[in-house]
């Protein structure tokens, strides 16, 4: 079975999988702690959701491909709260025309809910204490406290009413926000920034597995994979940070991006280990010279959108 992660063809050990299901179980713990989620999933051509109950029925010697496609948790949240304001309007036409019964009440106000709290929480992840992050707890509290039965009431109903109509407004807010991000910083908050990290990051998980199961020529094919995609990213924020107006000098002026110019000597030493079979002295040169330089590069990425975000937001 071949596996593609956004196209990319990967290499997975099968252990003690047998379905489909235990397969994506395991990508997903992985993606997820790069901070990605699984938006489509195709087994030989045919598209299923991440968590359909028929992939525990496909075996896996029944699959020749298995294709994969993540986005990041800012991407899928930002979709969540572009798709809650039609939503919103929605709801609210039928408590106004009285044409909704308790099921699909409940199932309304528990999907906003849990939509404003987790979606609102990984977007202003920089600003906790924005007027936004206020606005939003105050409404949450009111529907998780409003019940079905209080429709009955004109008072509760009018006032459930202006509170749909203050959450359509914050939503609004939100997007302006995003959308200046988008307009403003997108460059910064660009998913392949996160795509090529959590790449690096697994080549040297992977790298090393590679040597001790012997498999030198697939390590060395990777590590140039590695330093491919380590010196494009870096000219990629290099380039957004020299193009941009909008850069927090704050953050920037004490970055020397050039200090890792040092990656293509420390992956010599790497080869030449791998060369020599030196193998521990290979990894020990991935985990404690080449991890912390990604790791440096995350953090940066990071800081440099959470300043870029207050900046924008304003609050």
């Amino acid at each position: 079975m071949d596996i593609y992660i956004m196209g990319n063809k990967i290499d997975y050990t099968i252990e003690h999988e047998r379905t489909v299901k235990d397969v994506i179980d395991s990508i997903s713990e992985i993606v997820n702690g790069y901070g990605h989620s699984i938006t489509e999933l195709r087994v030989d051509g045919k598209e299923f959701s991440a968590d359909d109950p028929a992939l525990e029925k496909i075996e896996l010697n029944e699959v020749n491909n298995l294709e994969i496609e993540t986005a990041s948790f800012f991407e899928i949240s930002s979709s969540l709260i572009l798709s809650l304001i039609p939503y919103v309007e929605s709801f609210k036409t039928h408590i106004e025309e009285n044409t909704i019964d308790f099921g699909i009440f409940d199932q309304a106000k528990s999907w906003i809910s849990d939509v404003l709290v987790t979606s609102v929480n990984l977007l202003f992840i920089f600003a906790k204490n924005s007027e936004i992050i206020h606005k939003r707890d105050s409404i949450v509290k009111f529907l998780l406290d409003f019940s079905y039965d209080e429709l009955s009431e004109d008072h509760r109903r009018k006032q459930l009413l202006e509170k749909l109509g203050e959450l359509h407004c914050l939503l609004k807010e939100i997007m302006e926000v995003l959308n200046k991000i988008s307009e403003k910083g997108n460059l910064f908050f660009d998913t392949t920034i996160d795509n090529d990290i959590s790449e690096l990051l697994r080549l040297l998980d992977d790298i090393p597995l590679k040597l001790q199961l012997g498999k030198d020529r697939e390590a060395l094919s990777e590590l140039y994979s590695f330093s491919e995609t380590f010196i494009s990213l870096i000219d990629f924020i290099d380039f957004s940070i020299s193009s941009s107006a909008f850069v927090p000098y704050d953050v920037v002026k004490n970055f020397d991006l050039s200090k890792f110019d040092q990656v293509n000597s420390v992956i010599e030493s790497v080869m030449k280990s791998i060369s020599s079979k030196d193998l521990i002295t290979a990894s020990d040169l991935m985990s404690y010279e080449l991890r912390p330089l990604v790791e440096e590069l995350q953090q940066f990425v990071l800081s440099l959108r959470e300043s870029l975000f207050y900046q924008i937001a304003g609050n």
